[in-house]
């Protein structure tokens, strides 16, 4: 029984990842594609984040450490987790060098373990931390987050539930650090009524 569900899990996965690799192959999109898994290299993309972050810090000043430090850590935790233990772990290859999925599309490049998808971790723990602190962001980072997450399956680089439980991994962390975080401050603030933390620690801004 456990046996014949794994194969039928796999055989969907399978499945899945060839209408999204193949089924769906358009060589516009692909390049849309590879542009949005690797927005990371650009470093156009890092100018833009550079000058998002210092509008960001001259808008919320030192309330901004906050939500920037706990982005932080749940990156971080959440590709470590990933990198270092699940796919050392569960050392799945990836679908280009399966033997028995000869019709995959590589596009890009991709190194080490397949499962779980460190792009899909790293975008939905950032997005978890993002929307929670500024709720205004949650539908673009979230969006975000599922076309990274999207790209990969769709550029071959790995299957759909890689990137599935890489984004299960990223909310679950983003919600642990959220959790640390606000705890933290309620504790650590609970004498001064100036800050009311159920209201304020999410909208930085009205403060």
């Amino acid at each position: 029984m456990g046996f014949a569900l794994y194969d039928f899990i796999l055989k969907l996965d399978y499945a899945a990842l060839r209408l999204i690799n193949v089924t769906l192959e358009n060589a516009y999109l692909d390049q849309v594609w590879l542009f949005i898994t690797q927005m990371h290299k650009y470093r156009v993309m890092w100018i833009i984040l550079a000058l998002l972050l210092g509008y960001a810090a001259y808008i919320y000043r030192r309330r901004l450490i906050q939500p920037m430090l706990a982005l932080t850590i749940a990156v971080a935790l959440a590709d470590t987790i990933a990198y270092r233990v699940i796919k050392q772990v569960v050392d799945r290859p990836r679908p280009f060098q399966n033997e028995e999925l000869r019709w995959v599309r590589k596009i890009g490049q991709a190194h080490g373990p397949s499962f779980p998808s460190n792009h899909a971790a790293n975008c939905f723990a950032g997005a978890m931390v993002l929307a929670w602190y500024f709720p205004s962001l949650t539908i673009p980072v979230y969006i975000l987050a599922v076309l990274v997450a999207f790209s990969r399956p769709a550029l071959g680089l790995h299957y759909p539930s890689d990137v599935l439980a890489g984004a299960i991994l990223g909310i679950f962390v983003g919600w642990l650090v959220i959790r640390f975080t606000m705890k933290r401050i309620r504790r650590g603030n609970r004498d001064d009524d100036s800050w009311n933390w159920r209201s304020k620690s999410r909208r930085l801004s009205s403060n």
